[in-house]
């Protein structure tokens, strides 16, 4: 799959308002066990094999409106998330792993060469 075949997965797989304002969007390709830890800030968990080819996607926005389930307790950021990546299998699009914070740009040029896209793709 190309950076753009990625890149219009990710932000067709959330229409409507969960991504307000893309910016920018970020891509590498690299490893599965080099990719993994770059998006969860240094865990892995083993949802590939570690030499499986992935794409790192991570979307740059004014907000991310994610309406996921969270810890009881839990409490919102006084800002929004401006952020949100995923890592998904480069062959089948499959992802494993995905977030949001306030942390653009993620380090994705330690891991492979950065592809940097428009907000459409």
């Amino acid at each position: 799959m190309s950076a753009v075949d990625a890149c219009r997965l990710v932000l067709g797989q959330h229409p409507g308002t969960f991504f307000q304002g893309i910016e920018r969007v970020h891509l590498v390709l690299t490893t599965y066990a080099k990719g993994e830890p770059v998006e969860s800030g240094g865990d892995i968990s083993y949802g590939m094999p570690p030499q499986a080819l992935v794409w790192v996607v991570e979307v740059h926005a004014k907000r991310i409106n994610w309406n996921h389930s969270v810890p009881s307790g839990y409490k919102p950021p006084k800002k929004p998330y401006t952020d949100f990546s995923v890592v998904m299998s480069a062959r089948t699009g499959v992802g494993t792993d995905s977030g949001e914070c306030r942390c653009w740009p993620l380090p994705l040029w330690k891991v492979g060469d950065l592809i940097s896209l428009s907000p459409n793709c």
